[in-house]
């Protein structure tokens, strides 16, 4: 592998180098994506990137190579998962990038070659004309936005849970309840440096495998390296029997689970396939070596569950003393439950704080006043403005825009005098409301 490397920075000069497309080198497998990547010519913003450039990207491929974070190169690559905002301010979620991939829209195609190698803020445009604006996605639109199996945690949640776990870089933190990954995301960025350690824990399976891609598609796996996704049919005790160094089941347990072995609920004899297919689901239940120490403890736990009563005694001994743990409820009446049995009984645990958060958005922008344009533009029923009797040469009716010399497009508010533009400010009509309360509770053993 260094040698056929050595042989292509020898060549660094040779405009070939960049095709990369020698039978040779395509044997190898660790770099057959890179140069496939290669073999194809590149789009029109990207012909006049040098060979040196070339080369770097090929070795940064590698898989032994370090993590590129887009901070470092923003330009789109394979993989990556990516913003589209159309011109009317609507907001697409695309990717990941694959090497002949395309996203279908009714105003046209957008495929996923073109995109790669551009930089964010690049404009493209479909075959009809409509252009839209790449963009790197946040946290909080990619959490909203991005494939799901279960229900997320909203942003407004997700941001609030962190402050009332009191994180900080470093921390090991246990998640129970996966779900898509939102609250996973919102935790290691808080938390990651050396040293810190998150375990998430869900007993779907096909939601913690979902998570997981979320997780690395999400900035080219930035947040990725530290989280340990736990997958358990059998529920979160048994996982937090094998963080405790514990056996996964009591002798009761292994003598009840090896009667039912043979047998239906209702007492019939499972056939031989059926038993095949019991034992096959069990053997997937093989969890992962605990990578902590005996007597391990977490910083925060945070819980995300159905039935959170149901396990706080179990991980009371896994949380620091005078460390938060916090509860993620969607209703009152699970709240008032779990009070109650706190009161009748002692686990260690007190309530700090029950919170509902509440997001209230507002609109702040510019209209024309009616009294000042003196026929210039029209102005609609909300102050919106348009040319009056002017189109684009384009034909379509219903985009009132004008053409600037240099043939670039803009508005009918860029024609309003500075006197004729006024301000609104109002919240909008569709508040972030009521999605779920937050329970914090405080460890006092």
């Amino acid at each position: 592998m260094n040698i056929l490397l050595r042989q292509v920075l020898l060549r660094i000069h040779q405009p070939c180098v960049v095709k990369l497309s020698s039978p040779l080198l395509l044997c190898q497998s660790r770099l057959i994506h890179v140069f496939s990547t290669f073999s194809e010519p590149a789009p029109e913003q990207r012909k006049e990137q040098s060979a040196e450039a070339g080369v770097k990207l090929v070795v940064q491929n590698t898989e032994t190579d370090s993590f590129i974070s887009p901070k470092d190169d923003p330009r789109f690559r394979y993989g990556d998962v990516l913003i589209i905002n159309s011109r009317k301010g609507e907001r697409q979620l695309i990717g990941p990038l694959k090497k002949g991939a395309y996203k279908d829209q009714h105003v046209g195609r957008l495929n996923h070659d073109d995109i790669v190698g551009l930089l964010p803020l690049t404009t493209v445009e479909t075959k009809t004309g409509t252009k839209f604006t790449l963009h790197w996605p946040s946290l909080d639109e990619y959490c909203t936005k991005v494939k799901r199996q279960a229900n997320i945690m909203y942003p407004k949640d997700a941001t609030s849970a962190v402050h009332l776990l009191d994180l900080f870089p470093g921390a090991h933190v246990l998640e129970a309840g996966t779900g898509n990954g939102s609250m996973t995301l919102y935790i290691q960025r808080a938390i990651q440096a050396p040293g810190s350690h998150l375990d998430t824990v869900d007993i779907r399976s096909l939601h913690s495998k979902q998570a997981e891609e979320n997780v690395e598609h999400f900035w080219r796996g930035l947040y990725r390296p530290g989280i340990i996704f736990w997958r358990s049919l059998g529920g979160l005790k048994r996982v937090i029997r094998h963080l405790k160094g514990e056996p996964l089941e009591t002798e009761a347990e292994v003598q009840a689970a090896a009667e039912a072995e043979l047998f239906h609920e209702d007492g019939r004899p499972l056939s031989a396939l059926e038993l095949r297919r019991k034992r096959l689901m069990s053997e997937k239940e093989a969890l992962l070596p605990n990578p902590h120490p005996p007597g391990h403890q977490y910083d925060a736990i945070v819980l995300d569950l159905p039935d959170c009563k149901s396990v706080l005694v179990d991980l009371v001994p896994l949380l620091k003393s005078d460390r938060p743990m916090c509860l993620y409820m969607v209703n009152m009446s699970q709240i008032l439950e779990l009070v109650q049995w706190m009161r009748g009984n002692e686990c260690g645990l007190t309530v700090e704080k029950v919170l509902e958060i509440d997001w209230k958005e507002w609109s702040v922008r510019s209209a024309a006043v009616r009294s000042k344009v003196r026929g210039r533009v029209h102005v609609g029923g909300f102050g919106n403005v348009s040319p009056i009797q002017k189109t684009t040469n384009r034909g379509e009716a219903d985009i009132k825009e004008t053409v600037k010399s240099n043939g670039e497009y803009t508005t009918a508010a860029d024609n309003i005098p500075d006197d004729a533009v006024g301000w609104i400010c109002r919240p909008l009509h569709m508040p972030i409301g009521h999605t779920g309360f937050l329970v914090q509770l405080r460890k006092t053993v």
